[in-house]
């Protein structure tokens, strides 16, 4: 059974409310943005939060979903970040350096490394570039085993 409310007014004070809220989002995120730029703190979705609520009059200040959920300050929070611009060209390098992995490498892999740190490094790979990882070693196994059951059956002639 579904509940439909049919609404018979158009509720133009909600409407004019959250007007309001989204614009003073906007003008206290760009103005907390604007304050860290010049202040030479980096601007992170944490540090615009608290910037917020320091300038504030109320004190509340603005949420960090509150700038993701925002697209024009999300895209002013684009701009002026580093450390977004740097996550993101670090992901991209990332993913690189893990697609491009070279059959050599599994032949280097040796039973005496720290199995801590390999844990490490695949904990840092997103799981697209560990489906991928898998899927390469994998063929590489495949070939192995190919080529050893090939030897096997010349030696067994």
């Amino acid at each position: 059974m579904s509940h439909t409310f049919n609404s018979t007014s158009k509720r133009s004070w909600l409407k004019d409310n959250h007007q309001k809220q989204k614009n003073r989002s906007i003008q206290l995120g760009k103005e907390a943005i604007d304050l860290l730029v010049n202040q030479g703190i980096p601007v992170t979705l944490e540090t615009i939060s608290d910037k917020s609520k320091e300038i504030d009059p109320s004190g509340r200040g603005i949420h960090k979903n509150t700038i993701r959920s925002n697209p024009e300050l999300y895209d002013h929070y684009k701009q002026h970040s580093k450390t977004y611009k740097q996550k993101q060209k670090s992901h991209k390098s990332r993913f690189k350096q893990f697609t491009n992995v070279k059959r050599a490498e599994y032949q280097k892999l040796t039973l005496q490394r720290n199995l801590k740190n390999v844990e490490n490094k695949y904990m840092s790979l997103t799981k697209k570039e560990l489906v991928q990882r898998l899927i390469q070693a994998e063929q590489y196994i495949a070939e192995k085993n190919k080529i050893w059951i090939t030897n096997q059956f010349e030696l067994f002639k």
